[in-house]
């Protein structure tokens, strides 16, 4: 019998594929990562089914890519030594909400969007990432380290992940915490936090196959009110938001750079489906980045179930009072106010950013406040050097754990059908990014090219990671050449 024979009688022949059209549309994606076409593209629909792959991935010695929604950017699941891809996107169950305890329980096929309209059903929310596409998958997301924007306390930072159910590469299912015991996540007083699941997190699916997560969710705010500060340069946002993060003010708080803002409030742009998305030339777009203050501090104060409005107002008078010490006042837009407050829930908008040239190539690190300004002359000494223009750079920077260290983006935007223009910012990206780097920008997800960056500099680490590697996957079947693999 054939691979296909075989997967065919474990999954069904609905499941399994291998056309020319299938195996190139998962090769690769909007990333530098070079592509290369799998063997077959398979689904499935149960922890059970995916044991099932692993099994017989590991008595064939054939790769194994796990992939959801095919929304990460960065070439996580290119399979570069070809193999099976398995999808997960068929499982998109939310098999429970606990609103007392305030978790829910999702597939890897549950999508960001679909979470979200479902927790608001029990006046719940989650807590996502800026930018992250509706349709991503939300286990994927957390495993991934997306920075979740609304996750700003000291206590869970982001920190989000509850219990899991994986499956190891060798096929044996696995649960942390206290639903290893078998039944329901959590315990009598409530869901646990087990830290033995940072073993998965951000490992690209090299280690294991999350089947299920336990995902800690906050209440809706019955109340909100965003606040926008704007500023002409970024060390002048420095203090003001070192006052607001000592004060734990407000729940969202980010800072956005006049690119990201225009291309969240243009109306000729939309959420592509696909990508790289289709270049739409947008005059609008361009008189908006122009008239947008440079810099722009944004924080909404939320009210939850109990006493909203006077929660509320205790912390706008906290920020009255910084925002007279700092000499700095709002900007009034209603508009943009009300827009950031739909942003806040769903905050996916950012996404009409690849419109402006199909691709984005984004340089992610975290860093503390102080070297941000250091990074930042670094990024002008490289584009200078490449002729890229500084207006044509988005930048998002999120506090995290209410300022303890900060999440920083430069985007970067080329043509993918130019092939020129594509590899003159492949260039100028490699470059950007190993001067970080040796610079201490710390770069917590090694995607593509950063992995061999932060893993040359790493040896001990590197050594032991290949030893971790070795041990729980003896055949190197999930997902091999990512990371240090």
């Amino acid at each position: 019998m054939s691979m296909r024979d075989d997967l065919v009688s474990i999954l069904g022949a609905g499941s399994v594929f291998d056309d020319a059209a299938t195996l190139a549309a998962y090769s690769g994606d909007q990333s530098f990562v070079d592509t290369r076409r799998p063997d077959l593209v398979v689904f499935a629909e149960s922890a059970e089914q995916v044991q099932d792959v692993v099994r017989y991935a590991n008595r064939t010695l054939t790769p194994v890519i796990p992939f959801s929604s095919g929304l990460n950017f960065h070439g996580g699941t290119v399979p570069r030594q070809g193999g099976i891809v398995l999808n997960l996107s068929r499982m998109n169950k939310i098999l429970a909400i606990d609103a007392d305890n305030w978790s829910a329980v999702i597939e890897p096929g549950v999508t960001i969007s679909q979470l979200q309209d479902e927790l608001e059903k029990h006046q719940l929310r989650a807590m996502l990432p800026f930018g992250a596409h509706p349709r991503r998958s939300a286990l994927t997301s957390y495993v991934e380290r997306d920075p979740a924007a609304a996750a700003a306390s000291f206590e869970y930072g982001n920190e989000l992940i509850m219990d899991t159910e994986l499956v190891l590469p060798t096929g044996e299912l696995f649960r942390t915490g206290l639903w290893s015991g078998g039944t329901m996540p959590g315990s009598p007083m409530g869901p646990v936090r087990a830290m033995l699941n940072r073993l998965w997190t951000g490992a690209q699916g090299t280690l294991g196959i999350l089947t299920k997560m336990n995902l800690k969710v906050e209440y809706l705010p019955t109340l909100r009110k965003v606040f926008s500060f704007p500023f002409d340069s970024f060390p002048e946002i420095m203090e003001p938001l070192r006052m607001i993060q000592r004060k734990e003010i407000g729940h969202e708080c980010f800072i956005i750079n006049s690119f990201n803002l225009a291309a969240l409030l243009c109306k000729d742009w939309s959420i592509s489906e696909t990508f790289p998305a289709a270049m739409i030339a947008s005059k609008e777009f361009d008189s908006l980045r122009d008239k947008l203050p440079p810099w722009m501090l944004v924080i909404c104060i939320s009210g939850g179930p109990r006493m909203p409005e006077e929660k509320i107002a205790v912390e706008e008078d906290a920020l009255q009072k910084i925002c007279s010490l700092a000499r700095i006042q709002a900007y009034n837009d209603g508009h943009l106010g009300e827009l950031l407050s739909r942003e806040m829930l769903r905050p996916w908008g950012i996404l009409k950013k690849f419109c402006y040239r199909g691709s984005v190539h984004d340089v992610s690190f975290k860093s503390p406040l102080k070297r941000v300004p250091d990074f930042q002359r670094i990024i002008m000494e490289v584009i200078n050097a490449h002729n890229y223009p500084l207006r044509d750079i988005g930048v998002f920077i999120l506090p995290i754990e209410r300022g303890r260290a900060y999440h920083v983006q430069f985007d970067f935007h080329s043509n993918p059908h130019n092939r020129q223009e594509a590899e003159h910012i492949k260039d100028m990206w490699l470059e950007v990014s190993e001067r970080l780097i040796d610079e201490g920008a710390f770069f917590d997800r090694p995607y593509g090219a950063w992995a061999d960056m932060v893993y040359r500099r790493a040896g001990t680490y590197t050594q032991k990671l290949k030893e971790l590697k070795k041990e729980l996957d003896p055949n190197n079947i999930l997902n091999p050449g990512h990371l240090c693999f």
